[in-house]
């Protein structure tokens, strides 16, 4: 048994070693029905084996040159292999496999026109590095021995020398020259380059310098990318239609309602030029460039605005609101839009849109409804006062408007006063939207005038720390100095509930 299994072993290694390879002709044959036309030569021949599911396979390659001149003059040569896969004791034929291409007797292209292109094109040149690049632009050389090698008419490749500045870490920018091999393609042989590939390549760098920069520094500095978003940005804002500038909110709703009521009545882009014009600083990363989340509601708002426009009313009823936001119901109540602002520079600004956009149903039934709407608001905001330790003013109450003076207020809430009346001298909390400045003045006892009169013969030195009198049109209260500067000292007063105040030395008496 041993002697018949030796013989079939060898029986096989026998046909292994003496498979018979094709000929020369079988292989030139084979290349013609490819190529119909050229000169083949022949170069030589490997073999080769691959695993393919625990099984090995044997292949055997015959390598050739396809050569074959055009009636313009252009010279054209290819390499490739005949694949035969071994089955047994001979060879089949598989596949072709394609190697290089060149065309000889191609026109040296002009590098103004290469440069131009690659120039326009900086981003697909470059690839990954665009995004790191700051400074000047960089500058691309095409050498004067730079050899072109055509791949067919419709392609050619050749070495390119860039010069740019990189941010290399977060603190280190590289000025380096690269040398790129770079491919550009063609439809036709004289036709415009659209397309290109190219590669930095590896070992050929040539530092020029490093340089330091703070983390801070260097976040600021603008990429390539950066500044193609930038002047996107500008184009897109510049092609907007033309609208009025935003007035200065003094408050909230009032930039709430101003923005709701332009996008009810403008058509898209319109309404996005109204947004633009009141959107926060916040919005935008890179001067024109909005932040990618803004970008996101602001087309989901402007790209169903008619759906927006059906199913909301010019003024809505607010389902909620705080400061700086602000929630208005649809015209039956189930679903909302939401505002929210943020004050900036004087005025209010727009800091998000919270949009949902309604199903075609919802638009069917809402698209001409009128319920659940609400009048005009009253937007006017009084302009604040703040009022002194005091002061005469006019108070409102339910029976009438009456003088007072402020006597205290509140620490708590800074709208909040005491004041008693400059009739009877009752005393009231009030806030300051039942008050403004009166034109009254309270009269001054004898008694009064005859203190104010002492205190003005006694006039004296004063140091922090001294406990002394002041004089009011109230009378006199006491208080310690606790800050001296020129004639103006800053009392702290002993009756609590008062704050701090500043008072002229005349109107100063030690106790």
């Amino acid at each position: 048994m041993k002697k018949i299994f030796l013989i079939i072993a060898l029986f096989f290694a026998a046909t292994t070693i003496n498979a018979q390879v094709p000929s020369d002709g079988a292989v030139i044959k084979k290349v013609r029905e490819r190529y119909k036309t050229g000169k083949i030569i022949l170069n030589g021949a490997t073999t080769r084996k691959e695993l393919i599911k625990g099984v090995w396979h044997y292949y055997y390659w015959r390598h050739f040159t396809v050569t074959a001149k055009s009636a313009e003059g252009l010279t054209g040569k290819m390499t490739g292999a005949v694949i035969y896969e071994k089955f047994g004791n001979r060879y089949s034929f598989k596949n072709y496999a394609t190697g290089e291409m060149s065309v000889g007797g191609m026109a040296k292209p002009n590098s103004a026109e290469l440069k131009k292109y690659l120039y326009a094109n900086l981003q697909d040149f470059l690839g990954g590095a665009y995004s790191d690049i700051v400074g000047e632009m960089p500058k691309i050389t095409i050498p004067v021995n730079t050899k072109f090698n055509w791949g067919s008419p419709e392609q050619v490749t050749f070495n390119v020398k860039v010069v740019y500045s990189r941010k290399i870490s977060y603190t280190e920018v590289e000025k380096a020259e690269h040398t790129y091999e770079t491919m550009l393609f063609r439809k036709g042989t004289s036709g415009q380059w659209n397309r290109v590939l190219a590669d930095d390549i590896e070992g050929k760098k040539k530092v020029i310098s490093k340089k330091k920069y703070t983390s801070t520094e260097i976040d600021t500095m603008k990429n390539l990318s950066d500044i193609d978003n930038e002047q996107a940005a500008s184009a897109a804002i510049s092609s907007m239609p033309k609208v009025e500038e935003a007035p200065v909110f003094k408050s909230d709703k009032q930039l709430f309602y101003y923005i709701h009521d332009k996008l009810m009545a403008s058509a898209p882009q319109e309404a996005k030029a109204y947004l633009y014009k009141v959107l926060a600083k916040r919005s935008f990363e890179n001067g024109l460039v909005v932040k990618g989340y803004v970008q996101m509601w602001l087309d989901k708002i402007i790209d169903n605005l008619g759906a927006f426009q059906s199913t909301y009313c010019q003024y809505p009823i607010i389902k909620e609101e705080q400061e700086g936001a602000i929630s208005f119901y649809d015209k039956d109540k189930s679903k909302s839009i939401r505002y929210r602002g943020v004050q900036e520079d004087g005025t209010w600004k727009l800091k998000e849109v919270s949009y949902y956009v309604p199903s075609q149903d919802a638009i069917n039934r809402l698209t001409g409804k009128v319920g659940n709407c609400t009048e005009k608001p009253n937007l006017e905001v009084k302009e604040k006062i703040t009022y002194t330790i005091g002061a005469i003013v006019d108070v409102k109450f339910s029976n009438g408007t009456f003088a007072a003076e402020v006597y205290k207020k509140d620490t708590s809430f800074d709208n909040r006063y005491y004041v008693k009346l400059l009739e009877g001298g009752r005393g009231y909390w009030v806030t300051d939207d039942t008050m403004n400045p009166s034109t009254a003045k309270k009269e001054v006892s004898k008694k009064e005038n005859a203190v104010t009169k002492e205190v003005t013969k006694t006039i004296t030195d004063f140091k922090v720390g001294d406990h002394v009198g002041i004089n009011t049109r109230s009378g006199v209260m006491n208080g310690t100095i606790i800050k001296a500067t020129g004639s103006n000292y800053l009392i702290k007063l002993d009756e609590s509930g008062y704050q701090d105040m500043w008072v002229k030395k005349a109107h100063l008496t030690k106790l």
